[in-house]
């Protein structure tokens, strides 16, 4: 398992916190006591699970049961039908599988919602999410629980497989999707010098640990079924609790358009810690983050169905006693058709016991006293009636489990699936899913909180600018930049594109149709548009559910080209020279309007400096007018300077 101190957001750390105060002491102990309620409360559950587990690996009979059978000289058939059932039931879930795709919850991120769609499938890609997911379908299927870890590894999101006769929960809940679950987490065990790397801090405690408590570490229900896998080194090894639960949380929040509680609700978030006993390792709040930005807990978990005392349990609950059935049956009818019952007077065998291991070889030499006579002082017992019943009993068993989950419906052998379309196969396994609805059901709804999960992983974790890819087309592949900022040279602004943290998606399943049946109508439907006319063939591929439309238009317009006569040489030579006419014509046509431009260019351009002459001849104009009223003025200054004189010789004269 991922561990959650190496798996934080990028560019920070997980606090740790010390075990050195009386209240981390107290709560410290309170989690204990919570992992020891969860052991003490789900034994019946473990111990199913652990049932269901060798039921589904051939493990039918018990160590009494077989040495009884062997004391008859009867074999311990094994007719697993419950093995056929779920790998069926997962092969089913496999090809009803869909990708997710998001949709904007507002206009202005509807160009988005593809982006997201994208990264989300490339998550999906790159953990390996089809194996991941069946693998959870069977665990749900056979224990009862199926559950996976979404996480962040190398500044992407990661999903993991949880073996999940390791992971635990809160015992008090009962909802499918444990939505009501106050804690969870997983108890696993770890080398004791593994531990010391891991907690270097820790590494004296976890010594003093281990010799103060020597071999009495409490081990689960699940550690017998690989006792033998441990072997001698099971004191050298430490039990480490993950444990995850839930508290009340005052950190900031995200703005978001997605549902949140009440504002009288109090938001709690998640806070995990390890410990080892008394030790506590490590703790710290969750360094994953929700939608909504409380701290979120990295598991996601189902369950196919729950009984009223909140027990957790899979298929193979229903399936086990008729499996049992099966088996006894198969068995007694072997061993009563390799055995025969017969009946004997004294005298009439020398040894009885000789008489039975012959009669039961097939090549057994059976000899009998000179004065026996067969059928009177020796014979065979007639039970051809029991045999009847012991081998319609076996039908009836065999029967049951036939018609239990995957019915002929869904398998595609009922009546009228020979010839019949694509989409009446699709109601006829519909019809045949009518009775595993709620498994699926409540399967998919744990996919959708995977999906949503992985989104908030990806906007927590991809800060950077990246490029991911967004088309599955092999000859058309395109990519498409996440983060990307760029100076606007209008504003003088920075403008974001495809800014993950500014998305605002919600997460759906596309429900599309199944791919290998719709192509199988789909070539049915072209099979038979021979009868149609040429020009309605798009017509008819437009209204289909194929999902490669384009494809299909360019291969018809292929054919059809390719279907087209050849041309006659005579036409093709008069279409030659006409179009090399048209191309004279084009060319006189552009050269004439060239010339026309060039001689419009040259009247604008003579018009321009005709102009410019004629303002010229107004600036000599007014210039020689300025230049003479500046004469005037001069002449007229220079008489008034000259006059002065005389008039002051006036005055004084006078």
């Amino acid at each position: 398992m991922i561990p959650a101190a190496q798996a934080t957001e990028p560019g920070a750390r997980a606090e740790r916190q010390e075990a050195s105060s009386p209240s981390a002491d107290a709560d410290l102990a309170r989690k204990r006591k919570w992992f020891r309620a969860w052991e003490q409360n789900k034994q019946d559950e473990l111990n199913e699970g652990r049932e269901a587990r060798k039921y589904y690996h051939d493990k039918q009979w018990t160590d009494a049961e077989k040495r009884k059978l062997a004391g008859r000289g009867q074999q311990a058939t094994v007719r697993n039908r419950i093995k056929r059932k779920i790998d069926f039931l997962v092969g089913i879930e496999q090809r009803m599988r869909r990708d997710p795709k998001a949709y904007p919850r507002t206009p202005r991120h509807e160009a988005e919602a593809d982006t997201a769609t994208a990264g989300l499938r490339f998550v999906c890609d790159q953990s390996h999410w089809p194996k991941i997911s069946s693998e959870a379908m069977h665990d749900g299927l056979v224990d009862g629980t199926g559950v996976c870890f979404i996480g962040i590894e190398k500044d992407d999101p990661k999903i993991t497989e949880v073996p999940v006769d390791r992971w635990f929960y809160d015992p008090r809940a009962v909802k499918p999707d444990f939505s009501d679950a106050r804690f969870c987490g997983l108890h696993l065990w770890l080398d004791t010098d593994e531990a010391k790397e891991r907690w270097p801090d820790k590494a004296k405690e976890i010594e003093d640990m281990m010799e103060a408590s020597g071999s009495s570490s409490t081990t689960s229900i699940i550690e017998q079924d690989r006792e033998q896998q441990w072997g001698d080194f099971e004191n050298r090894r430490v039990r480490v609790v993950e444990f995850w639960e839930q508290r009340p949380y005052n950190g900031a929040l995200n703005d978001s358009t997605a549902m949140t509680p009440a504002a009288s609700l109090p938001v709690t978030g998640w806070y995990y810690c390890y410990f080892s006993g008394d030790v506590l390792l490590e703790a710290g709040w969750s360094p994953y983050r929700s939608l909504e930005g409380e701290p979120d807990c990295p598991y996601v978990a189902w369950s196919p169905y729950i009984d009223e005392k909140g027990t957790r349990y899979g298929l193979v609950r229903t399936m086990k006693s008729i499996q049992d059935e099966i088996n006894h049956s198969s068995s007694k009818l072997l061993h009563r058709m390799t055995t025969r019952q017969f009946f004997y007077k004294d005298g009439a065998v020398e040894d009885p016991d000789e008489f039975a291991r012959q009669i039961a070889r097939p090549d057994g030499k059976i000899r009998i006293s000179p004065h026996a006579e067969w059928g009177k002082d020796i014979g065979f017992v007639d039970d051809n009636i029991r045999m009847q019943g012991e081998a319609e009993r076996h039908g009836m068993a065999l029967a049951e489990m036939e018609n239990y989950g995957p019915n002929p419906g869904l398998v595609g052998q009922g009546e009228g699936v020979d010839g019949a379309s694509g989409r009446a196969l699709l109601a006829q396994r519909d019809s045949g899913m009518t009775e595993l609805s709620p498994v699926f059901e409540r399967h998919r709804d744990w996919k959708l909180r995977v999906y949503r999960t992985i989104w908030a992983r990806i906007r927590q974790a991809w800060t950077a600018e990246r490029w991911i890819r967004v088309t599955d087309d092999e000859d058309s592949v395109q990519f498409v930049q996440l983060n990307g900022y760029s100076l606007d040279p209008m504003t003088g602004q920075i403008s974001g594109q495809n800014v993950v943290a500014d998305i605002d998606v919600d997460i759906m399943l596309d429900e599309g149709p199944d791919t290998i049946t719709m192509n199988e109508e789909l070539l049915q439907t072209l099979s038979q548009l021979s009868s149609v006319q040429p020009q309605l063939w798009k017509v008819f591929i437009e209204l289909s559910n194929s999902p490669q439309k384009d494809k299909l238009f360019k291969m018809l317009d292929e054919a059809h080209q390719a279907m087209q006569p050849p041309p006659d040489p005579a036409i093709e030579m008069k279409g030659q020279e006409l179009q090399a006419r048209m191309q004279e014509l084009q060319i006189k046509g552009e050269q004439d309007a060239r010339k026309s431009q060039i001689d419009m260019a040259k009247a604008e351009t003579d018009l321009q400096i005709a102009n410019a002459n004629l303002k010229l001849k107004e600036l000599d104009i007014y210039q020689k007018q300025v230049e003479f009223e500046g004469n005037r003025a001069l002449k007229v200054l220079d008489l008034q300077m000259r006059r002065q004189p005389e008039a002051q010789q006036e005055a004084v004269h006078g």
